[in-house]
Order: structure tokens, then C-alpha cells, then sequence
């Protein structure tokens, strides 16, 4: 009887230990499959040599609302390892004491793709569980590393963003970083939004910016931004972008001389609010 039941406890220690390990490998067990969809892919449109120098500067503001009072310090649930570097601040809104609204990307309509781009790889780390930086614009056709400087366990939902929703649209892929220096390298082909989402710690998430072409950027944790890409002299339509706004805010600016400023101004009271 001894016997018995020490082989049944073995057996029973050795499945809920491939129990854990088939968590582990699926991530967050069940929220979406390691193995699932990929990233979609498309035939790339012809890409050309944009030079390199300012064409469009600008800034960013939040009105409306305080920017201290935005200020959320994130609830890690104890979580040992998170705790370790102090505080960890929402990043749902960065936005400096005169308003400068960080993390809105902005781009020029038609813009066309560019042939002569760094052959360093964009990077977004996971480090001190947050995801830097926060948000990131590419054009079609460039690939992303994505690493875990975190001697914890993270993993990377990569979701398909509905434009209008705070948080909708459909979930491609699934990369699982179990160990610190885990990386992966994922190309995105499809002009669009992607969300980026770690199942472990809730509270992390990123943006993909995928545009038409190489006429992007991303305002600075002051609001400022420059788009560093060449344009002709004429009439653009720019257009800013923030996850906290069901659409983007859009105008119309003419390149003089090969500049232009033009500057955005995001109205609290139209966000979603979350």
C-alpha cells in the first residue's frame, strides 16, 4: 500500500510539473496559442531613395485636463520581481507639465517607402517590466527586433488594433520570451496598428505603427516630433494618432522651401478615458 501510493504521488508530481511547462511554453495558458496566426504578409509597393533631412516639425499638446492628475502608478500585485525598480507609471498617458503629449505618431498621406533605411534593426526591449519604448512607427516591409532584458519571464501578444476601439481587434501572433536576452524578430508587411500586449504583467502594452511609407514620426516625452524624411515643395495631408482617441486629428499643411511646422492640440474630453 506504501508502494502504491508513493508511485501515485510521483506520477501525479511529474504531470502537474508537464502541466507547468506546457503553461509556460503557451505563454499564459490559453489566451491565445504559441503556434497560432502569424503576422499577416502583402507584396510590398516599390520603395524609392528619400533623403534624409527635416522636412516637418512641430508639437503635440494635451488640453483640457492637468497632467498631474493623469499620473497613474501602476498596482504590480506584489509581484517580486516588478517591485524591485520601483515605481512603474501607466503609460496610458505621457504628458509633461505643459501639456506635451507624448507617443502620437504622425504621418503624410502618400507617403512613399524608402529604400535607404538603417540596417540596424528597430528595437522594442521589455525591461524593468515595461515595454520601451512605448511606441514605435516603421514603413511596410521592416522588420522589428523585440528583446527581454528582464530576468523574468514575459511574452508578446501582437494584436491586429481595430481603429475606433480602445482595445479591440484580432490577435496574430504570440511570442513567449521565457529568459533574460530572449529575443525575437518579427517583419511587418501590412500598413496598419499593432497592439502589444504581455499576458504575464497586464499592465504592459505597446504600439506598432505601420505606415504607408517613411513619412513618420513619434512626438517626444515634451510633445515635440520631426518628420527626418525630404518632401517637395506643395500641399500634404498630415494626420496625428494617439491609442486614447477613437480617430486621428488631420490638416492640411504646405511644404515651403522644404519645411513646414504644424503643430496638434488633442482634446481630453474626446478620449476614451480609460
Amino acid at each position: 500500500m506504501i508502494r502504491r501510493v508513493t508511485q501515485d504521488t510521483s506520477r501525479q508530481a511529474l504531470l502537474t510539473a508537464c502541466g507547468v511547462v506546457l503553461c509556460l511554453a503557451n505563454t499564459s495558458c490559453g489566451k491565445i496559442a504559441e503556434n497560432g496566426p502569424q503576422l499577416p504578409q502583402a507584396p510590398l509597393a516599390a520603395a524609392v531613395e528619400v533623403a534624409e533631412k527635416t522636412s516637418i516639425e512641430g508639437k503635440i499638446t494635451l488640453v483640457g485636463i492637468e497632467a498631474a492628475s493623469l499620473r497613474k502608478v501602476v498596482d504590480v500585485g506584489g509581484n517580486p520581481f516588478c517591485t524591485g525598480h520601483g515605481e512603474i507609471i501607466d503609460s496610458t498617458w505621457q504628458v509633461a507639465a505643459d501639456g506635451g503629449l507624448a507617443n502620437v505618431v504622425i504621418t503624410v498621406e502618400g507617403s512613399p517607402r524608402a529604400s535607404n533605411v538603417p540596417a540596424a534593426l528597430p528595437l522594442i526591449d521589455q525591461t524593468h517590466c515595461e515595454f520601451v519604448p512605448n511606441t514605435l512607427s516603421v514603413q511596410p516591409g521592416q522588420a522589428i527586433r523585440f528583446h527581454n532584458s528582464d530576468l523574468t519571464f514575459h511574452n508578446i501578444r501582437i494584436a491586429r488594433h481595430q481603429l475606433g476601439t480602445s482595445h479591440g481587434g484580432d490577435n496574430l501572433a504570440n511570442l513567449a520570451q521565457a529568459s533574460h536576452g530572449d529575443a525575437n524578430v518579427e517583419t511587418f508587411f501590412v500598413p496598419g496598428i499593432y497592439r502589444l500586449e504581455c499576458d504575464v504583467h497586464r499592465w504592459m502594452k505597446a504600439w506598432v505603427y505601420v505606415h504607408d511609407g517613411i513619412h513618420c514620426a513619434v512626438s517626444a516625452i515634451d510633445g515635440t516630433y520631426r518628420i527626418r524624411r525630404a518632401l517637395a515643395d506643395g500641399t500634404y495631408t498630415l494626420k496625428a494618432w494617439h491609442p486614447q482617441f477613437a480617430e486621428p486629428l488631420s490638416q492640411q499643411i504646405n511644404i515651403n522651401n522644404g519645411t513646414a511646422k504644424a503643430d496638434f492640440a488633442f482634446a481630453y474630453d474626446k478620449a476614451f478615458q480609460l
